[in-house]
């Protein structure tokens, strides 16, 4: 028997905010406000560069973020007026080290990713999409989706020769229904705020620099329920996903790792001339996909091979300021809520 009737042993300190907020601030801006959470998605102090880290880096956060029960409601978001548009073409080194590293990327990251979304979270959150972009999963996992009126988004994998199955082809047969998502997944064509909201991929579509503003408005007004209620509502709102995440997840992932090997077996891994595009190589075409409508048209071969040839002739055009790059790097300053209205 304890003295003094005090426990034996207290509860295990886990990591606070200040803590893991400095743990993680290469890849994500927090900021706590009664409660509500922001992620904000970046690299350093600009908009997310997809690479081997950050893709971890996400999955990581979001364990930790359940572990720490201050967090009541959670708002994903990313830096500035898009999505995460750029690759860092130096940040997937690790991610071609065969056998452990890459297993542990593909097999561990690609799924955590995914599932601890939806998994560890057990908390109401929203996604507030500022404009196009890719690798859109933290933000459409959510109990809710706000997007701009200006998002555009795809299933980019085919078109660089990979098997889409990092589970961007998963949750566009489960929100658009099997043909119209296969049809999606398959053809890498993009699909506009408007279809999102219409096939069921998204909540509001809301006026371009009003998202996070429209978030804040949801969970403030979640915040007037009880903890315990909307918390437990929260769960209802995932059920469906977590359903189609045991069933077809790990499928998803495993089926992209298995190609990947397979081209790697055959040396067809590499630049845009090899079968299978690496990572890095098709980062070169990234701001040319959301800077024109080139996506959003019926693809065919054409238009899937001359792609990288399109895309440096665009860039060849952008540094002979004949065109402007609306995705042009610089610093940005993470959003922050304006007051509460009493």
């Amino acid at each position: 028997m304890s003295e003094n009737n005090k426990p034996m042993a207290d509860y295990v300190k886990l990591p606070q905010l200040e803590e893991y907020k400095e743990w993680f601030k290469d890849f994500a801006d927090l900021y706590r406000e009664d409660g509500i959470l922001q992620v904000t998605w970046k690299t350093n102090d600009g908009p997310m560069h997809h690479s081997g880290m950050s893709h971890r880096a996400i999955s990581q956060l979001v364990r930790i973020l359940s572990l720490d029960y201050k967090n009541e409601i959670i708002i994903f978001t990313h830096i500035g007026d898009n999505w995460m548009i750029e690759s860092d073409p130096n940040g997937w080194e690790t991610y071609s080290e065969l056998p452990t590293e890459r297993f542990q990327h593909q097999y561990f990251d690609d799924t955590n990713l995914i599932k601890n979304m939806v998994f560890d979270l057990d908390v109401p959150t929203i996604g507030a999409v500022p404009g196009p972009g890719f690798h859109w999963d933290s933000a459409f996992l959510s109990d809710v989706t706000l997007i701009s009126d200006d998002t555009v988004m795809e299933v980019p994998h085919a078109q660089g020769g990979l098997v889409p199955g990092d589970a961007m082809g998963l949750l566009c047969q489960h929100y658009f229904g099997t043909k119209r998502g296969n049809y999606y997944m398959t053809t890498t064509r993009q699909f506009t705020a408007q279809q999102m909201l219409d096939w069921g991929m998204a909540s509001e579509v809301v006026p371009k620099g009003t998202v996070l503003d429209r978030a804040w408005e949801i969970a403030r007004m979640w915040k007037t329920m009880s903890y315990e209620n909307r918390t437990i509502m929260s769960n209802l709102a995932k059920r469906p996903l977590k359903k189609l995440l045991v069933d077809d997840l790990k499928l998803h992932t495993v089926s992209e790792q298995y190609g990947s090997l397979l081209r790697i077996a055959a040396g067809d891994l590499g630049d845009e001339n090899s079968a299978q595009q690496d990572e890095k190589y098709i980062s070169r075409v990234n701001d040319y996909r959301y800077a024109t409508t080139d996506m959003q048209k019926p693809m065919d071969a054409k238009m899937w091979t001359e792609m990288p040839k399109r895309a440096a002739e665009w860039f060849k055009n952008v540094e002979e300021n004949k065109i402007e790059n609306p995705f042009a790097l610089k610093p940005v300053t993470p959003y922050r809520p304006k007051p509460a209205e009493k």
